[in-house]
């Protein structure tokens, strides 16, 4: 019995290092916003500068998605500490 491989590349789209960095960055972030606004807001920030140092380079889907997910985290964890200091003062 034979396996058969392909010997054809992999298709030429790289991807961008910044950019993926940063969706994972936002997406951990929104899920800390929700839990521990400080970590969320932190890392929603590190989300923003990584996708717009991303997006100078290449104006990937990626990159836009760690943005916007960078800056839903700081949304997210600034409501949240606004509700929180409401709610024990």
């Amino acid at each position: 019995m034979t396996t058969e491989h392909s010997t054809t590349p992999a298709t030429g789209r790289r991807q961008n290092g910044l950019a993926v960095a940063s969706l994972v960055t936002g997406i951990v972030g929104i899920v800390f916003a929700l839990l521990l606004p400080i970590v969320g807001l932190v890392l929603g920030i590190v989300a923003v500068a990584l996708g717009a140092s991303a997006r100078r380079t290449s104006r990937s889907g990626q990159a836009t998605a760690g943005l916007v997910t960078g800056v839903v985290a700081i949304v997210i964890a600034v409501v949240n500490m606004i509700i929180a200091y409401n709610i024990l003062t």
